[in-house]
């Protein structure tokens, strides 16, 4: 007895090959999205040394502390790629400051602004050319880092104000 084959095309023409690929195909172009998805930023989140992180938080919280002595508060302002600083609290002398904005999950999209002081109008400004919208810490210190102060500036605000607390 012989038996009468029916599927006489090439193997290619069959739908069991290619249902049977589906699977290892999906899991190579899935695997690809993963890797690049990793490897696009890196994270700038981890620490390596701990216990010196440690040590650095604890001078930074002295820092703040010491802005709140001296009752250091201001209103920054941001008027388009200008930023307008008053300070109130204690006197400071005219010398520069340094303004950061970091970003809180991408470390390379952080920006530093020096502000110089303006004995007519009695406040500082300084420029910066183009910030992406988000949601800005924003860090202002002398330049001998003697104390500093802490505010947080949202997406879309035109105003934040910085204190010892932040």
């Amino acid at each position: 007895m012989r038996y009468v084959r029916e599927d006489n095309g090439p193997w290619y023409r069959q739908p069991w090959p290619w249902l049977l690929m589906i699977p290892p195909v999906t899991a190579v172009f899935v695997g690809m999205a993963l890797l690049r998805a990793a490897t696009w930023e890196p994270d700038g989140l981890v620490v390596a040394d701990y216990y010196q992180e440690g040590r650095a938080i604890n001078e930074v919280l002295e820092r703040e502390r010491f802005a709140a002595q001296l009752g250091l508060g201001g209103e920054l302002v941001r008027e388009g790629e200008y930023f307008v600083l008053r300070m109130e609290g204690t006197p400071l002398p005219p010398a520069p400051l340094t303004l950061r904005l970091l970003h809180p999950t991408r470390a390379n999209k952080d920006a530093e602004i020096r502000l110089t002081h303006d004995a007519g109008q009695g406040t500082w400004q300084g420029t910066l050319a183009s910030l992406p919208a988000a949601r800005w810490h924003v860090h202002l210190e002398p330049e001998d880092r003697s104390w500093r102060l802490r505010g947080r500036l949202e997406p879309g605000a035109d105003r934040v104000t910085v204190s010892a607390g932040g």
